[in-house]
């Protein structure tokens, strides 16, 4: 035990021969040996957890298909990664009575021979015999297989360059990686970090550190060494003439324009138009109130001279509307998963009527999660209790709030460190921590006196501390939960806003800066970072205020651009050189049916009228929701709900009774009684449907296959059927 003890503290033990006297003289020449090269060699700082263990990583040797799985590989098991070296110092030089190690003949050690598989291993060569790696580990082992001080470790890691702007396809660019450990020093690792494309189609990276370009677009390559992560940003140009006069048409509104112009320059993608004035409204009413532009306020618009306040003002009347407060109380609702399936429906309505409140008041966003985070009180009755009823367990509340809240993954932790982000088992727990003490006693939330979190390592309890924070909680005395609403909203906790910001980008333009929109992280660049910076900083400043925000958005040229590509922008799909087509929610989807065909759809318990947007959780029974993809809130709803949209929806679209019912009713009965002339008819399906007039080509081609049809009122039901099935009508443009 004591020449193991000797071993892990970087001492070679004696030769077990040394007892003998032929034997004697050896033994003393071994031992000024390793004086000589443990004296030499710690200067290339061996240490276990900040130079070997990454060295295993980047093998792949802790990998969860190797000897990181839950049980191992053939008899031995390290962490995950390396998220615990303690334990991994352990199995190496110590376990099976220090098998893997060979200490009189370092070169001949089990882990050498079996990573370069000189003798039968399952997971082949992880590396051959002259390698850098190989050549390390022996060190290692030479020096006594040292762990090094307990206190050590890697606190960063630096990537360089940190953005690349390709000059051509097929160039290769050599990046440089240090580590700063926490006594200061820095070393350079570049030879032992994993490195990783999120897209290989753009460039891809060799695992010497040398990137590759591939194709045009951008793309992060990420960096990972001994927990820390990093990135770099490869851009590389589409190819092709440069469209002077495109970019010299996009007129910058404000700074999201001109961030976006940069961007747009930089890549050599050049932007479209701006998009008419009927395509407009109608993004802008779905996007804002989540319903189409009457014929009447399509006429109108239309009507208005050109000016610059023209759709500013429309903007403002839109924001001001009660069908905005319906809708975006709706995504709100999404977003904190407000479901009928949890508590109870008393609770559930309470927490629905505090939400609409919160958004018809343009409650600013730091208030609102403040007040769902530290709530209390019965949840029959105090509407954001029913936030803590999203989980009982601690952990899985503070996996809703980092991805809610902070649009972080952070459940990846819970059994390891996470793979692609900086969260440790530390700080998942220590963040866990927060909501230990919740109780939901008789269906009344508060805080307890009792209930800690313990680190499933030690079985200890754990000191809560806000993700990424080195600071840990102090007032025993002050509410735990209050605690963490100081930090969650605060301005300089640049998460906070930027998840926020990132959604409704999303909402509004179709795809996040940053995607998924829950996944913020250091290697998942956005791909616009320097405006994410901006919206986050112009958010804040603003006082979370979500409305100015939206307002922001609509009011800049990039969102008012057309969706109709130019010569060269056509394979881009994220960097807003023009609109993206937009699937609207099914209850949005839902109520433009109803809106366009002029017959309401009724819902079970609920008093007439009622539009889809405004219903309750997701409790009210629904074919036509369900099966047009209605979120069910079990989980994000970011993506619809497996069970609709796709062939289900196009099929019952074009064959079910969500629309086929409606076509000898409403508009059409209206018309009938009107007896319009068909050129009339025509345009007033069109405006009701498209929310626009039809071209001459359109209005000619109907009015004669209605003319020519001996039956008007199926030939107009068939116009109206395809209308409402065409792709101008299901997408947001």
């Amino acid at each position: 035990m004591k020449n193991l003890e000797n071993r892990k503290a970087g001492r070679l033990a004696p030769s077990r021969f040394s007892c003998f006297p032929g034997f004697l003289l050896q033994s003393a020449w071994l031992s000024l040996l390793t004086l000589f090269l443990h004296v030499h060699l710690r200067a290339e700082r061996l240490d276990f957890p900040t130079r070997i263990l990454p060295a295993l990583t980047k093998a792949g040797c802790n990998t969860g298909a190797c000897h990181g799985a839950a049980t191992g590989q053939g008899g031995f098991k390290l962490s995950l990664l390396g998220y615990d070296p303690e334990l991994d110092h352990l199995a190496l030089t110590r376990e099976l009575r220090a098998r893997r190690i060979d200490w009189e003949n370092p070169a001949e050690s089990l882990l050498l021979k079996k990573a370069t598989r000189e003798i039968e291993h399952e997971g082949g060569r992880r590396f051959s015999r002259d390698s850098a790696a190989a050549a390390l580990l022996e060190r290692w082992v030479v020096a006594g297989a040292p762990y090094g001080p307990k206190e050590l470790r890697v606190v960063g890691i630096k990537v360089e360059p940190t953005e690349i702007l390709a000059a051509s396809l097929e160039e290769t660019i050599a990046l440089r990686v240090t580590a700063e450990l926490s006594d200061g020093a820095r070393e350079d690792v570049t030879s032992l970090v994993l490195y990783s494309s999120n897209d290989d189609a753009v460039a891809d990276v060799t695992q010497r550190g040398v990137v590759q370009v591939r194709g045009f677009g951008s793309t992060g390559i990420m960096v990972r060494y001994a927990g820390q992560v990093a990135a770099t940003l490869v851009d590389s140009p589409f190819a092709g003439p440069q469209n002077r006069a495109a970019f010299a048409a996009f007129a910058p509104q404000n700074f999201i324009d001109k961030l976006v112009l940069a961007r747009l320059e930089r890549l050599r993608v050049p932007p479209s138009p701006l998009a008419d004035d009927a395509t407009w409204l109608r993004r802008a009413s779905l996007d804002l109130a989540g319903r189409l532009p009457t014929p009447e306020e399509i006429q109108t618009f239309l009507d208005q001279p050109e000016s610059a306040e023209k759709r500013p003002h429309v903007i403002d009347r839109l924001l001001g509307s009660e069908e905005f407060t319906d809708l975006w109380t709706l995504r709100f609702a999404d977003l904190l998963l407000l479901s009928g399936r949890r508590g109870s429906e008393a609770g559930t309505t309470v927490y629905h009527h505090w939400l609409r409140d919160q958004v018809a008041r343009n409650r600013p966003w730091n208030e609102i999660v403040r007040a769902l985070v530290t709530a209390e009180g019965r949840s029959a009755e105090v509407g954001p209790a029913n936030f803590l009823s999203l989980a009982n367990d601690p952990r899985e509340l503070a996996e809703h709030v980092g991805t809610m809240f902070l649009g972080t993954q952070i459940g990846c932790a819970r059994c390891h460190a996470h793979p692609s982000d900086r969260w440790t088992q530390g700080d998942y727990h220590q963040f866990a921590a927060y909501f230990a003490q919740v109780t939901r006693d008789d269906g009344t939330v508060r805080d307890g006196t009792r209930g800690e979190v313990e680190h499933p390592k030690t079985a200890r309890a754990v000191i809560p501390k806000p993700l990424g924070s080195a600071a840990v909680r102090t007032d025993r005395l002050r509410s735990r939960r209050a605690e963490l609403a100081d930090w969650l909203v605060a301005p300089d906790n640049s998460l906070f806003a930027k998840s926020l910001v990132n959604r409704v980008w999303k909402y509004l333009l179709g795809r996040g800066l940053v995607e998924p929109v829950d996944d913020l992280r250091l290697t998942n660049p956005a791909s616009h970072p320097a405006l994410l910076d901006a919206l986050a900083a112009h958010f804040v400043a603003r006082g979370f205020d979500v409305r100015d925000l939206v307002r922001t958005l609509t009011q800049s040229r990039t969102y008012q651009l057309a969706s109709q590509t130019v010569p060269g922008n056509k394979q881009d799909d994220r960097f807003h050189s023009h609109a993206l087509l937009k699937p609207p929610a099914a209850q949005v989807l839902l109520d433009m049916i109803a809106q366009a065909t002029g017959v309401r759809e009724s819902f079970t318990g609920q008093t007439e009228p009622t539009r889809a947007v405004q219903l309750i959780g997701v409790q009210t029974p629904s074919h036509a929701l369900d099966v047009l993809g209605r979120c069910s809130r079990e989980r994000s709803c970011e993506t619809a709900s497996i069970s609709g949209g796709g062939l289900a929806q196009a099929l019952h679209l074009m064959n079910g009774s969500t629309i086929n019912r409606r076509l000898n009713q409403g508009l059409l009965a209206g018309i009938q009684e009107k007896k319009l002339p068909d050129e009339a008819t025509v345009q007033t399906l069109y405006l009701h449907t498209l929310s626009r007039l039809p071209t001459p080509a359109e209005a000619s081609e109907w009015k004669s296959l209605v003319a020519a049809s001996p039956k008007r009122t199926e030939a107009l039901e068939d116009l109206l059927w395809a209308l409402l099935n065409s792709r101008e009508f299901f997408f947001n443009h």
